[in-house]
This record gives C-alpha cells, sequence and structure tokens, in this order.
C-alpha cells in the first residue's frame, strides 16, 4: 500500500512539475490576419500605395528577413520601404489604423510562430496550376536583408555552398536573370527547396537570436 501511495506521490509531484513548467514557458502564437484583413491590405498595396509598392508576397518575405535579422531594422527605416520609398498618406484615421494595425499583426504573427520554433508557411502566390514559385518571397527576404548586409555577410558566404541561407540565395537568383542566366529550376527541384526554405526559417532565427537580443532596439511596430 505504501508503495502504491509513494507511486502516486511521484506522479501527482512530476504532474504538478510539468503543469508549472508550461506556465513558466508558455508562448503563446499571435493570431495571423483574417482574409478580411489581408484582402484590405492587399488591395491598399496594389491600388493606393506608390506603384513600387511590396505586394503581400514580397512583403511576406521582406519582413521575414527583418524578424531574423541579427541586426534590428527599426519601423522608421523599413516602413518607407514597403510603400514604394515613402510613407502614404492615409485619407483618414480609420484606414492608417487598419492598414498600420494589419502590419503590425502580420510582422507579431511572424515572430510568435518562429520565437517558438515552429514553421512559419509563407504567403506565396500560386501560378494557374496550383505550383508555388516563391521566387519573389525570396527576392523581399533579400531586400529585408539588404537593410543590415555586413550583419548577414557570414550567413550569405556560407549560403553559397550549402546553409541556411541557400534555398533563398537560389529561388532569387531564379528571379534575377543576370545572375540566372535564365535557366528554370526543375519542378521537383522547386518544391524541395521551397519546403527546405520553409524548414530553415525558425533555424536563421534561431542562430540570430542571441546576437539580436545583443542588439535589440525598437524594430517592430509598437
Amino acid at each position: 500500500m505504501s508503495n502504491q501511495n509513494s507511486d502516486n506521490e511521484k506522479e501527482n509531484a512530476a504532474a504538478m512539475l510539468s503543469a508549472l513548467d508550461d506556465f513558466l514557458n508558455h508562448k503563446e502564437t499571435s493570431p495571423k490576419l483574417s482574409n478580411q484583413q489581408l484582402d484590405a491590405l492587399e488591395h491598399y498595396l496594389d491600388s493606393h500605395a506608390s506603384e513600387n509598392a511590396m505586394h503581400m508576397e514580397v512583403l511576406d518575405g521582406f519582413l521575414c528577413a527583418l524578424i531574423t535579422s541579427p541586426v534590428p531594422v527599426s519601423a522608421k527605416e523599413y516602413l518607407p520601404v514597403i510603400f514604394g520609398g515613402k510613407m502614404p498618406e492615409f485619407k483618414n484615421q480609420e484606414e492608417s489604423d487598419q492598414i498600420m494595425g494589419a502590419l503590425a499583426q502580420h510582422w507579431e504573427h511572424i515572430d510568435s510562430v518562429l520565437k517558438r520554433n515552429d514553421e512559419y508557411y509563407p504567403f506565396l502566390y500560386a501560378d494557374p496550376d496550383g505550383k508555388c514559385g516563391a521566387n519573389e518571397w525570396a527576392y523581399g527576404f533579400i531586400l529585408g536583408m539588404d537593410m543590415r548586409r555586413d550583419s548577414w555577410k557570414e550567413m550569405v558566404e556560407a549560403g553559397k555552398q550549402e546553409g541556411l541561407l541557400t534555398p533563398i540565395l537560389t529561388l532569387y537568383s531564379e528571379y534575377i536573370p543576370e545572375i540566372s542566366g535564365c535557366q528554370q529550376i526543375p519542378a521537383d527541384e522547386r518544391e524541395e527547396l521551397v519546403t527546405k526554405m520553409i524548414s530553415n526559417l525558425p533555424r536563421i532565427y534561431e542562430h540570430f537570436e542571441e546576437e539580436r537580443e545583443k542588439n535589440k532596439s525598437s524594430s517592430s511596430l509598437h
């Protein structure tokens, strides 16, 4: 009987420790954009911002680079880039809150997913056959890296051989004819690259975590 009590006490203690650990280490994932928010943001970028404004796939890659960057980039620097070179003139406060709020929420969602060391599934446009090229997402990521180019240098050099950035650099190269020589990536290889790109994102985030914390400054929209 005493052995049974002892076992029960051990199980209860283990359960309490597990509950305590879950409480102390709980990481909430911020909600992703609703379809309504996404449509409003897409529509604004396509029709109201500068003609050089990013569309959603480029924007998504751009934010992922800023969020994983070893050296944070302030909103004052990156927001004009999103809108094509300068901040837009919103027609009223409601529109400003809607668009800026959607950008802030999308940032927080990506950050919260990667912080949990989970895979973030990027926003990619599909072709009529339902296939995602991901070239413009990679282009957006490179634009984000370029804002703190020197801090990415070591990982870029590794990525030219085989590293965490290899899939992104390969997809970006295809997007730029001067680099790729207009050579198309085979469909099966593209699918593998996109899969690897997704699985590498949390690893890039983790790789720079210590350096990012050290260099932390006001980089979000808050």
